[in-house]
C-alpha cells in the first residue's frame, strides 16, 4: 500500500533523493573523499574520518533466494564508511533511511539484491554493472549510524617480490612491508601447522631445519588486508608446487599453511597476519644428526644384557636403504661391539614410520637393516653371526602424529640372539 506523506515530508525526501542520486563527488553534504563512489551519503549525517580503502579485500553480501537468504563472498577494491547523525539533527528511521540509497541505487541502473527495514534495523544489498565492472554495495542502518560498503570484484593482483636479502629462498615479501628483526635461523627446531581434513583440524609438528621471521608495514605504507597478504602467498605456494593443507581469512585475522615437496624433502610453510604486520615460519624436515658422540660399544653391550635389545639411529638416504656418510660412526661402533663379543650374535631388525604403504615400508626396513648387516660383514664380522629382517611400521616406539615420534620409529634394532 502507498504511504500517503504530506507535502513537506515528500519534498525533504525527494530533495534527499535528488542528493543521494548525484555522483559523490557533488555532494554537498559530506567531503567527497569521505564516500564511498557510487553511492553518496545522507545530508544530516557526517563521516568523521576518512572511509578504508583496501586493494584487495572481501566482504559478505546478503542475498535474497526465494523465502530464503543466503550470501556470497565478493572480493576486490574494497570501501568501508560509516556515517554518525550530526548534531543536533533530526534522525531518520530505518526505513527512510534504506529508501534513500534503495532510490539511489535503482536510478543508477543497480540490482537490489536484499531488502529489509523495520523498527531496529535495516539493510539494502545491490549489484551494479557498468562499463565491464561488477560493484557490490551494502548499505546498513539508519537512525544515529549509517554503513556503507562497496567492492568492485576483480581477481587479485599478486604483488608478492621474489626472494631478495634475508627473505625465505623461496618465498619474497608483500611491497609495502619490510623484516622488523633478523630472521630466527636454527639447524634443528620445531613448529606447528595446521592441517583442514574436511570440516576438523589437526595440528602437525614438524621438526628439521627451521627459518623464521616476522615483516611490518612500512611507516606511511597503504596497509594489505589480510586477505591480499594471505592470497598473494597461496598464489607464490601454488606456483612452487605446494598443497594448500590449511587457508583461514576473516576481517581479524589470516593464515595459510602449505606443504611442498622438493627434492624428495617435505617442508611445511605458515604465513599468519596481514594488515599491520604477518609472520612466516618454516619447516625443512629432516631427520635428526646427532652432534654427540654415538652410544659407545661397551654401553651398546650393557643394553642388550638388561633389555636384549637396543636401537640404533642411523642415517639413510631419504626414501632408500643407502646408508648416509654420517652413519659411520655408529657402524663404528657396533663393529667394535661384536669384535669385543666375539661369541655375540645378533639380529639386525629394520622399522620405520607409517607414512607411505604397509607393504612398501616392510621392504625398506628390510633393505635397511640388510644394508647395515652387509656393511658390517663387509667390515670383517662373519655372516653367521648376524641375520637381518624388517618390521616396517608394526612395532612404533612413539606416535607417528608428529614429526619427532616417527623420527624414534625410524630406527635399527639390534637383537641379542
Amino acid at each position: 500500500m502507498k504511504v500517503q506523506r504530506p507535502l513537506t515530508a515528500t519534498l525533504a525526501l525527494a530533495t534527499f533523493a535528488m542528493l543521494l542520486a548525484l555522483p559523490a563527488t557533488s555532494h554537498a553534504s559530506d567531503s567527497p573523499d569521505k564516500d564511498c563512489a557510487p553511492v553518496g551519503s545522507l545530508p544530516s549525517y557526517q563521516a568523521n574520518d576518512a572511509p578504508t580503502r583496501t586493494a584487495y579485500r572481501d566482504h559478505d553480501f546478503a542475498m535474497q533466494k526465494g523465502d530464503d537468504t543466503t550470501s556470497v563472498t565478493v572480493a576486490g577494491a574494497y570501501c568501508n564508511q560509516d556515517y554518525t547523525l550530526k548534531d543536533g539533527a533530526p534522525s531518520m528511521s530505518y526505513l527512510e533511511a534504506q529508501y534513500n540509497y534503495r532510490d539511489q541505487l535503482q536510478k543508477l541502473g543497480a540490482t537490489i539484491l536484499y531488502k529489509s527495514a523495520g523498527s531496529t534495523g535495516g539493510q539494502t544489498v545491490a549489484r551494479l554493472t557498468q562499463g565491464g565492472k561488477e560493484t557490490w554495495i551494502d548499505v546498513t542502518g539508519g537512525e544515529s549510524e549509517v554503513q556503507v560498503w562497496v567492492v568492485v570484484k576483480q581477481p587479485l593482483k599478486t604483488t608478492l617480490t621474489a626472494p631478495t636479502g634475508s627473505d625465505y629462498r623461496l618465498l619474497g615479501h608483500m611491497p609495502n612491508y619490510e623484516m622488523s628483526d633478523k630472521p630466527q635461523k636454527r639447524n634443528f627446531d620445531q613448529a606447528s601447522f595446521t592441517v583442514q581434513t574436511g570440516d576438523d583440524t589437526q595440528d602437525i609438528t614438524a621438526l628439521g631445519a627451521a627459518y623464521q621471521t616476522n615483516y611490518t608495514l612500512k611507516d606511511g605504507a597503504p596497509a594489505a588486508s589480510y586477505l591480499e597478504v594471505q592470497d598473494n602467498y597461496v598464489a607464490a605456494l601454488k606456483k612452487l608446487g605446494a598443497q594448500i593443507v590449511y587457508h583461514d581469512v576473516g576481517s581479524t585475522g589470516g593464515q595459510t599453511d602449505a606443504r611442498l615437496l622438493e627434492n624428495g624433502r617435505t617442508i611445511w610453510i605458515k604465513v599468519d597476519g596481514g594488515r599491520d604486520s604477518y609472520s612466516l615460519s618454516v619447516i625443512e624436515e629432516k631427520p635428526f644428526v646427532a652432534t654427540i658422540k654415538p652410544a659407545q660399544a661397551s654401553e651398546l653391550k650393557a643394553a642388550l644384557d638388561k633389555d636384549g635389545h637396543v636401537a640404533l639411529y642411523i642415517n639413510f638416504d631419504f626414501d632408500k636403504a643407502t646408508l648416509r656418510p654420517d652413519a659411520a660412526p655408529v657402524i663404528a661402533q657396533v663393529l667394535a661391539l661384536l669384535k669385543a663379543n666375539p661369541d655375540l650374535k645378533l639380529s639386525i631388525v629394520g622399522n620405520t614410520d607409517n607414512v607411505g604403504g604397509h607393504d612398501y615400508n616392510i621392504k625398506l626396513s628390510q633393505a635397511r637393516a640388510a644394508a647395515v648387516m652387509a656393511t658390517l660383514v663387509k667390515d670383517g664380522i662373519a655372516a653367521g653371526r648376524l641375520q637381518s629382517s624388517g618390521d616396517g611400521p608394526d612395532k612404533p616406539i612413539a606416535s607417528n602424529d608428529d614429526s619427532e615420534g616417527r623420527a624414534r620409529n625410524r630406527r635399527v634394532e639390534l637383537v641379542k640372539d
